[in-house]
């Protein structure tokens, strides 16, 4: 049922987008004073809400990047004489090589992963 609306819907919007017909009536619904006064709502709204919205993002991309270079120096620190590759994701073993997400086979960084 899914696919059916999904393949309706990239229809529509194919015969917007693509026909001469589809296109003018776009342009109708885009001159009509309701859509206009509805975008000029939600650009001032995005314009108020930006600031605390970047705040937001810039401190959460600073707690992740802390934890990413918090884990590799922990994780680098654990093994004294093997190498550790592919210890980036979660899950890894510490050693070299890291498992999927699956935790079922393991895999190398340079090896390509199997088709399932």
């Amino acid at each position: 049922m899914v696919k059916k609306f999904v393949f309706l819907a990239g229809a529509g919007i194919g015969y917007l987008v693509g026909s001469k017909g589809g296109r003018e009536k776009l342009m109708q619904l885009w001159k009509d004073p309701k859509v206009q006064e509805t975008v000029s709502h939600g650009t001032d709204w995005a314009k108020e809400k930006a600031p605390g919205l970047q705040e937001k993002v810039t401190g959460a991309a600073k707690d992740a990047a802390t934890k990413v270079t918090g884990s590799s120096s922990s994780s680098s620190s654990d093994s004294s004489s093997a190498p550790t590759t592919g210890s980036s994701a979660a899950g890894s073993t510490g050693t070299s090589g890291s498992y999927t997400s699956g935790g079922e086979s393991k895999m190398t960084p340079a090896e390509p992963q199997p088709e399932s």
